[in-house]
């Protein structure tokens, strides 16, 4: 209960309260930020974004930065990885995306906890067996390279409302993500990791036993580790991603690669 002597006195007090009240909760920029808590894929990506735009420090100050490792480690698991959400066991998914952003945010790579996320990593294969959102996110990242990646042709916005697989078609959170997605791979955007000293060490570290150079990226578009493998994909889908691989092989066609790009762009 309200105590007497804050209680407003009158509707126009109790609204001046309210207002009073969303000024303190108002951020700097002049916005009101949303707690979206839980999900453990959504915060790597923005550190992700800020790193290879070079606005890491703009967006994240060094007390943003030392929050960001507080919570990631909190929520580190026993057994050295992290969920896909806060309530998840350790996946794939979870961890390699995780692992990422601690090490991008300042963590040392030979912290006990980061030697912990390598070691679960190595024992589900390394980042060769994370699910296709992550893999995703290192090849923007320059730390996987494209041709491991399962397609995102821009063309399929392009296609009739009435397809069946038009993107248009798809879940809204699913929609949504893809748009971008297949904006960035027609593009093949990656960061310039090798010159950096970060994320060259990370090409090292997510695949352990391995060289990053001679690792044969097209024969792992589709794995993926047991831990993540909620829902197989169906062999009509592989084969579809097969002859969309073989589609980006050979072409595409530049001048339809062009005008799918721009409406994904632009949509």
């Amino acid at each position: 209960s309200t105590p007497k002597d804050h209680a407003a006195a009158d509707c126009l007090s109790a609204v001046r309260k309210g207002f009073s009240f969303y000024q303190m909760l108002q951020c700097d920029d002049g916005q009101w930020a949303g707690d979206y808590g839980g999900p453990h894929f959504l915060l790597p990506g923005f550190v992700i974004s800020a790193y290879i735009t070079g606005n890491m420090d703009k967006i994240f100050p060094e007390s943003h930065r030392k929050a960001i490792q507080a919570y990631l480690l909190n929520h580190q698991q026993v057994d050295g990885g992290w969920g896909t959400h806060i309530e998840s066991p350790s996946t794939m998914f979870g961890t390699v995306l995780n692992y990422v952003a601690l090490r991008l945010v300042g963590v040392d790579a030979k912290t006990l906890e980061c030697e912990k996320g390598r070691e679960f990593m190595r024992q589900h294969g390394g980042a060769l067996y994370a699910p296709s959102w992550a893999k995703f996110w290192l090849a923007v990242l320059g730390v996987y390279e494209w041709k491991g990646i399962a397609p995102v042709p821009p063309e399929m916005w392009l296609l009739p409302s009435w397809f069946p697989l038009h993107p248009g078609r798809f879940w809204c959170h699913c929609r949504m993500v893809y748009l971008p997605m297949c904006w960035l791979y027609a593009r093949r955007f990656t960061y310039k990791a090798a010159d950096d000293p970060v994320t060259s060490a990370l090409r090292c570290e997510l695949f352990p036993d391995q060289t990053y150079a001679q690792i044969d990226w097209r024969r792992h578009v589709h794995s993926v580790a047991a831990i993540d493998n909620y829902s197989p994909i169906h062999p009509f889908m592989r084969w579809l991603q097969e002859a969309l691989l073989v589609y980006e092989r050979f072409g595409p066609w530049k001048w339809l690669r062009k005008i799918s790009s721009d409406f994904a762009l632009e949509y």
